[in-house]
């Protein structure tokens, strides 16, 4: 009887010993609950600092861009240009001078006059001045839109499109001559599909008829 009763004993210890073994005290975390908690602690200081490096990398970025950003040549048109003293050239806004092509170019012709080279020289000098000595000169041809008519004129340019290239062409290449190195010239051409204004009436036409130059990088 005491052999059985001591057993009894001995199985209810052991029961209560298991019990407390897989309780633990409200509160206490679980070596696995703090080992998470680290983990997701040092998952987050990363990404704070991950993020801080990126928004330094991009003040960075942003100050270079700002930095190197160079003047246009209407920016600059009064100033250190000094376009106003060239005849047949003016600053149209926009960043941007316009050659007038009835100054520098016979009607229906794409021969710049003694008086559009004249110009040109004057301008590649301001162009190949300081800071604008690193920058691209970006020479762009427009026309009217009355059509090319002429049978020489056609036979020869085609369009207004071909009359248009034409004339960027002959401004790069005494730009050139001028001195501006050829690597920093670009030509483009537009046609009549660009009006500086519009309305129709003759004085708009003139207007409209010119070669447009400005820097880029």
């Amino acid at each position: 009887m005491s052999f059985v009763r001591n057993l009894a004993i001995l199985s209810l210890v052991a029961a209560v010993a298991v019990g407390t073994t897989g309780c633990k005290p409200r509160g206490q975390k679980s070596v696995a609950d703090e080992e998470r908690g680290n983990e997701n602690g040092r998952s987050a200081s990363a990404l704070q600092a991950e993020n801080t490096a990126l928004k330094g990398e991009l003040a960075q970025a942003r100050e270079e861009l700002e930095k190197n950003k160079g003047p246009t040549v209407g920016d600059v048109a009064g100033g250190s240009l000094g376009i106003e003293g060239i005849e047949g050239v003016t600053n149209i806004g926009g960043g941007r001078v316009a050659l007038g092509e009835d100054f520098a170019f016979e009607k229906g012709s794409a021969t710049l006059n003694k008086e559009g080279k004249k110009s040109i020289e004057k301008l590649a000098l301001k162009l190949n001045d300081g800071d604008h000595a690193n920058q691209m000169v970006v020479v762009e041809g427009h026309t009217d839109d009355a059509p090319v008519s002429r049978p020489q004129t056609v036979d020869k340019f085609t369009d207004n499109w071909g009359l248009s290239a034409a004339r960027s062409a002959s401004v790069v290449r005494a730009l050139q001559a001028a001195g501006i190195p050829p690597a920093r010239l670009r030509g483009a051409f537009r046609g009549q599909y660009a009006p500086a204004v519009t309305g129709g009436k003759k004085d708009d036409r003139g207007a409209n008829r010119r070669v447009e130059i400005y820097l880029a990088r």
